[in-house]
């Protein structure tokens, strides 16, 4: 957290000289100076990260100043469920926060497989991820209710998947999930249908379907507790903005409630 309070010696001896005018134009220099750091650092993400999303562009929030305690502070928004923000180890460095579905599955770091959808921000599709932690019965564990896969809506899905966990991988196979797919033409001659959703999880099916052979990689499992190298120079760009800003808008202010 950056937090700035009056430690000038020459805008204390104002707040000395003038109590209500200098006191009042420090704390409405010190909110617009927080705010202006807040947006110069908002500005800088797209350049330093590749497509953040609205949500990582808009995680940081202002603490203004309150009681007249000459202190206002520029910090990431307090997240749901987790100790800390994904974006600090972005600024101090550290091991990267798992995500939600990573913690489901067995609290391993993951990279997208040749199969794993992309969104227009880089990062694997929240549908996909849905999917996998349904039919593999793990979706509560990351939302908080069932949303895993049943057999009604199993018959209702349109698109049937299948998926696998390997999470010590197999002969080859790095851990990770696989999304089983037909790779012959299955099995007799009257074989005209795919498995149904999620049936690989219930152990062997009756009459003739199409069976999945193969194994699409959808979520490898990447290096594991890797330090994150610091890419947002958060207090690099707040000290600059506040060095340039504060003064600026304190003595305008000042000037201002002065000459009233």
């Amino acid at each position: 957290m950056i937090a700035f309070t009056i430690n000038v010696k020459s805008v204390s001896n104002l707040i000395k000289q003038y109590p209500k005018a200098a006191s009042r134009a420090a704390e409405i220099a010190l909110d617009k100076t927080a705010r202006a750091i807040r947006d110069g650092i908002k500005a800088e993400m797209p350049k330093v990260f590749d497509r953040p999303t609205p949500y990582t562009l808009n995680s940081l929030k202002i603490t203004p100043t309150r009681n007249h305690n000459m202190t206002a502070s520029v910090w990431f928004k307090d997240p749901e469920r987790m100790h800390r923000h994904y974006l600090v180890p972005q600024v101090e460095g550290g091991p990267r926060k798992l995500k939600g579905f990573e913690r489901a599955l067995g609290n391993m770091e993951f990279v997208p497989g040749r199969g794993a959808r992309i969104d227009k921000y880089g990062n694997i599709s929240t549908g996909q991820i849905r999917q996998i932690l349904s039919v593999l019965k793990r979706a509560e564990r990351m939302a908080g209710y069932s949303a895993n896969l049943t057999a009604r809506s199993a018959r209702r899905n349109k698109n049937p998947r299948d998926f696998v966990f390997l999470p010590n991988g197999s002969g080859k196979l790095p851990p990770g999930v696989y999304q089983r797919v037909k790779t012959g033409p299955g099995v007799g001659r009257k074989a005209k249908r795919i498995l149904p959703f999620g049936e690989w999880q219930k152990g062997k099916t009756k009459g003739r379907y199409i069976r999945a052979q193969g194994l699409l990689p959808i979520l490898v499992k990447g290096k594991q507790g890797a330090p994150v190298k610091p890419r947002l120079p958060f207090y690099a760009i707040a000290n600059q903005i506040f060095t340039a800003k504060f003064r600026k808008i304190f003595d305008s202010e000042l000037a201002a409630r002065l000459s009233r």
